[in-house]
């Protein structure tokens, strides 16, 4: 695998303990649906990430025949990811909202908190990382003169590589550390309920 550190394009995601389950269970899981079924789906909820934004940069990526990686990386202090306590199961997929399917059969549970805000990534590739990120070094996809911001709420989002570290208001924690990559397929991003 390439450095994922020299891809244009990247979704960022903070990653935290999730429903009870500790971050090594979820990963070792979800590689596992990758290795029995092709792809896995990673429960997200952030407005800054919502399926429609992602399918544009990974369409915008894909006009430039380049992929779009997950990067997971840690909160920036102890406590800054705000596990989440309710671990309902989703039960089906929409990239549109208007055609729903049903998550594949021998997929793990999709679990979390399961409203109209609640997203996946959809992956086929997924490998722990041991490495550091430097987030000066990215914008806003959707707004490419301001610094990444990463806030409750919006803690997966959508960045492309570009050198902020001459603008104001950038991020103060800004090396953080990688805990897994994951690679984005199609349809990318969709709804769940």
């Amino acid at each position: 695998m390439n450095n994922i550190l020299n891809e244009k394009y990247i979704v960022i995601s903070v990653m935290g303990p999730h429903a009870g389950e500790s971050e090594d269970k979820i990963f070792k899981r979800k590689i596992e649906d990758i290795n029995r079924i092709g792809k896995t789906f990673w429960l997200i909820k952030s407005y800054q990430a919502k399926p429609d934004m992602v399918q544009r940069i990974c369409e915008n990526a894909k006009t430039e025949n380049k992929n779009v990686f997950c990067v997971f990386i840690n909160a920036s202090s102890v406590g800054g990811a705000t596990p989440t306590k309710i671990a309902s199961s989703a039960k089906s997929y929409s990239k549109d909202r208007i055609t729903w399917n049903n998550l594949p059969m021998k997929l793990s549970p999709v679990t979390g908190k399961i409203d109209r805000n609640t997203y996946a990534l959809i992956l086929n590739y997924l490998d722990l990382l041991n490495d550091k990120i430097d987030l000066w070094y990215y914008a806003h996809f959707f707004n490419q003169e301001q610094p990444l911001k990463i806030l409750q709420g919006g803690s997966t989002l959508c960045a492309i590589k570009k050198d902020m570290s001459n603008y104001n208001n950038k991020i103060k924690s800004r090396y953080r550390e990688i805990i897994a990559i994951g690679k984005l397929c199609e349809p990318f991003c969709v709804w769940l309920r």
